[in-house]
């Protein structure tokens, strides 16, 4: 009996040492760090830049376009040599003859039928969108990166309660081994010590394996090899009072990176619909040009030429094309402004949602705090109690299963709160 109850004291497994991790970011950091690594954002960077490069283009349309030329060259004729009637010398029949010219010519367009003024307002537009979209795109990376930040400091906590739920076991099977050393329990209570020993151990596993892919998962989000812990921040669980709900949605009606990227859209649309009724407008262009000709047979004495000339066009009919992409051109338009209303409900939707969510989480917060303080209580009462035989290793384990269980749900409405705050920051596209 003595040798089975040294059997069971010994069998407490070492805790599976954790890997080394790379490199400990704050939040913040790793979301400065997972925008610059994000490839839409980079792409969407790059389409800002363009787009306001298409704006100083399209305002060089209202300028004149102005364009020279220079020239020299050489003419070289092979003729039989002759003789002049006249004089009665012998005239070579090689001639070389040189020619050099110098020229430039502008031209403007007097009127467009109000194209430009269509083409800066698209091009305006798309500016628009492409800095929504970049806020847009920068907000959803920060919020991706905010999940599984948050993750990652979850997987943290639950290693953590998992250890805990061990010392406990093992504390447990000390108590069990100790009574039944003194003959004062049976060695089922031993030995069913032991299997939740290792129940624990194996769960402690499965908890340390989720760890290990957020933090490399979190790594790749912010552009590392490896692994990255995230450090927890004392403000990050800071519970933040929304008083007016009614102006936060008025705010993210009006300012949500999401509702301006459509309304940029619909801007663009319009103006493409001005782009087409410009071609039912007449085209004026003003345009001249000026030359300097010289040849080496007049000792490249330079001849100017000058001259201008005033246009119009105006197609009349080219097969109903025109109809063709103005119908078109309506009805993207349409298209717009009934995808810029869906995404307004759609985020007025959302918001609701995530601010149910948000207070939900808080309250279960204060719950699952107040149910884990009694079951902490409830563990060490009938913890002594068994340590002193007034009850038995079954009542306990259920105190300790349900002690486990309210740390895991307190962890969880913890985390749960601060998923629903971040996805109303990437609603708001700013920090609560």
């Amino acid at each position: 009996m003595r040798r089975l109850t040294l059997v069971l004291a010994c069998c407490v497994w070492p805790l599976a040492p954790g890997a080394a991790q790379q490199r400990a970011l704050t939040l913040a950091e790793a979301i400065q760090l997972a925008v610059k690594a994000d490839p839409s954002v980079v792409q969407a960077e790059g389409t800002s830049r363009t787009a306001g490069a298409s704006v100083r283009s399209t305002w060089g349309e209202f300028l004149p376009r102005i364009n020279s030329s220079a020239s020299y060259g050489k003419t070289y004729s092979g003729l039989p040599s002759h003789v002049d009637p006249v004089t009665g010398q012998v005239i070579s029949g090689s001639i070389t003859s040189g020619s050099l010219s110098f020229g430039g010519n502008a031209s403007i367009d007097i009127f467009t039928g109000f194209r430009r003024g269509a083409d800066l307002s698209a091009a305006r537009a798309n500016v628009s969108d492409a800095d929504a979209s970049l806020a847009d795109l920068r907000a959803q990376s920060a919020l991706k990166t905010s999940n599984q930040f948050i993750q990652t400091l979850q997987s943290a906590d639950l290693v953590r309660q998992q250890q805990d739920a061990i010392r406990r076991a093992e504390d447990k099977l000390a108590i069990a081994n100790a009574k039944l050393a003194t003959r004062a329990a049976t060695i089922a209570d031993s030995l069913g010590a032991v299997v939740d020993v290792a129940r624990a151990r194996a769960a402690l596993l499965t908890q340390q394996r989720s760890l290990t892919e957020a933090e490399a998962t979190l790594a790749r989000l912010v552009g590392m090899d490896g692994r990255v812990s995230a450090v927890p921040d004392s403000s990050l669980f800071t519970i933040t009072p929304i008083s007016d709900t009614a102006a936060l949605m008025g705010e993210a009606l009006s300012r949500s990176p999401t509702v301006l990227r459509a309304e940029a859209r619909v801007r663009a649309q319009r103006a493409s619909v001005g782009i087409y009724r410009s071609a039912y407008w007449p085209a004026v262009t003003l345009s001249g040009n000026a030359t300097l000709n010289g040849s080496s047979t007049d000792s490249y004495n330079l001849n100017s030429t000058r001259g201008f000339s005033f246009g119009v066009s105006w197609p009349l009919f080219n097969g109903f094309l025109r109809e063709r992409n103005l119908v078109q051109a309506n009805a993207n338009l349409d298209a717009a402004v009934a995808t810029a209303a869906d995404t307004r409900h759609g985020i007025a939707a959302s918001l609701t949602t995530q601010l149910a969510a948000l207070g939900i989480a808080e309250q279960r917060i204060v719950l699952t705090a107040q149910s884990l303080d009694a079951a902490r209580a409830n563990a060490r009462v009938q913890t002594e109690r068994y340590r002193l035989g007034s009850i038995g290793i079954v009542e306990l384990n259920q105190a300790l299963d349900a002690l486990s269980a309210a740390e895991q749900d307190a962890i969880n409405a913890r985390y749960e709160y601060l998923r629903a705050k971040a996805q109303i920051e990437a609603i708001l596209g700013r920090k609560l």
